[in-house]
């Protein structure tokens, strides 16, 4: 079975990048670091040089992690299989998983608006 092949519901790593929690929060933060790139150009200068600098590390690591991770696919699918039981049992027990950011922790809104104010975002 090809890794591309696994079902994208029980693949572990994008049932967690899917929880409410996990998700909203990477938009949060995704978000704040856009505004504090589009306000800031010198900060956004070392950031797009830092982004390329990961993008070509990930392209070269990927490249040669290839051969590795075709020969331990099978032992993959069955950590997946088991990582995907655990979190099964960690859902049930913290239904906190399955809330929005702003309904788990509204003081995120204070924080990063004081943040934004301190950046200098246009709307302070």
């Amino acid at each position: 079975m090809a890794l591309a092949a696994i079902d994208p519901q029980q693949n572990i790593v994008s049932r967690v990048a899917n929880l409410p929690l996990v998700s909203s929060t990477y938009d949060m933060v995704s978000t704040a670091y856009i505004t504090t790139k589009d306000n800031h150009p010198y900060l956004k200068s070392v950031c797009e040089i830092a982004e390329k600098g990961v993008k070509t590390i990930t392209s070269v690591a990927m490249t040669s992690a290839m051969p590795i991770i075709q020969k331990l696919e099978p032992q993959i699918v069955v950590a997946n299989n088991y990582a995907c039981i655990g979190l099964d049992k960690i859902e049930e027990r913290l239904p906190i998983l399955n809330q929005p950011t702003d309904k788990v922790c509204p003081l995120h809104v204070l924080i990063l608006s004081r943040t934004t104010c301190i950046l200098g975002h246009p709307d302070s």
